[in-house]
């Protein structure tokens, strides 16, 4: 297949360099719970409270894993809904692949 008939959407991709600059990304993914919460937001969008209640995490420990989620460009917030609590943020994963290349771009893992 030619990558001409079958182009790729670039925005799809988070690449980063294998460099410090990448280390953020894999320290959010290496937390007890980061993957878990990466699961259950890729089968629906979800409240802080509704991913707490999913993934058996106490609501502090998840609400600072998609903060963390967020900042690595992982998990994004999706809309805001008004419940019994008032506005309510509800997540949902970035859709983006992660790439890892070298820095000089040349090579892509």
């Amino acid at each position: 297949m030619e990558c001409a008939s079958n182009p790729v959407n670039v925005d799809k991709f988070l690449i980063l360099p294998i460099s410090e600059g990448s280390r953020t990304v894999t320290e959010v993914l290496s937390r007890e719970g980061s993957f878990r919460i990466l699961e259950v937001l890729s089968e629906d969008l979800l409240s802080v409270r509704e991913i707490s209640r999913k993934t058996g995490l106490p609501f502090v420990d998840a609400e600072a894993k998609v903060m963390a989620l967020m900042e690595s460009d992982l998990v994004e917030i999706k809309s805001r809904s008004s419940g019994l609590e008032g506005k309510e943020d509800i997540y949902g994963p970035a859709k983006r692949f992660v790439a890892f290349s070298s820095e000089d771009k040349s090579m892509v893992v």
